[in-house]
């Protein structure tokens, strides 16, 4: 006997059942480049990113923001997680660097701390939910760079990261 919904499709949410959404399936890997002088938060990204794809890290300090786009456009990364703690004003003007030299690169902050710089860049929770991390790496996949003029993230305005990122960095 048939089903009429096949085990590896979802029903569309607050549908009687018969509209059925195929799975997505990946094409490419996100290459992601994970910049972090934390080594635990290193294999914890690992660990939850390399299901997306291949996964590369970068030992180093936001502070030079030249250093930074001249690893980013070496590597080619489709995303880039930046380790904000204790550096949100670097995070802010690396992003900015990025967003003339990688428009297309997509940015992820993460942050140990909540403070309001941290607010402000839209940055999840370092230890937060592994799920969020993983969203938030698709996420920048799609949207690209924030502050690049033309990506989609730059017509949506964020608006997606405040809800994703939780009660944590909301106002």
């Amino acid at each position: 006997m048939h089903s009429r919904s096949p085990s590896d499709a979802e029903t569309e949410p607050g549908s009687a059942g018969p509209a059925v959404l195929a799975k997505v399936i990946r094409l490419r890997p996100i290459r992601t480049l994970v910049i972090s002088a934390d080594r635990d938060y290193r294999e914890r990204a690992m660990t939850v990113l390399s299901e997306l794809g291949p996964v590369s890290f970068a030992v180093m300090s936001l502070g030079d923001a030249g250093d930074v786009v001249g690893l980013v456009q070496s590597e080619h990364p489709d995303v880039v997680v930046l380790d904000a703690t204790g550096g949100e004003t670097a995070a802010r003007q690396v992003i900015a660097a990025l967003a003339d030299a990688a428009p297309r690169a997509g940015i992820l902050v993460v942050c140990h701390h909540c403070t309001d710089a941290a607010r402000e860049l839209h940055a999840l929770p370092k230890w937060g939910w592994t799920r969020d991390l993983s969203a938030g790496v698709e996420l920048a996949y799609r949207e690209g760079n924030p502050l690049a003029s033309g990506t989609l993230s730059s017509l949506r305005r964020r608006s997606a990261w405040q809800r994703m990122a939780g009660p944590l960095l909301r106002r």
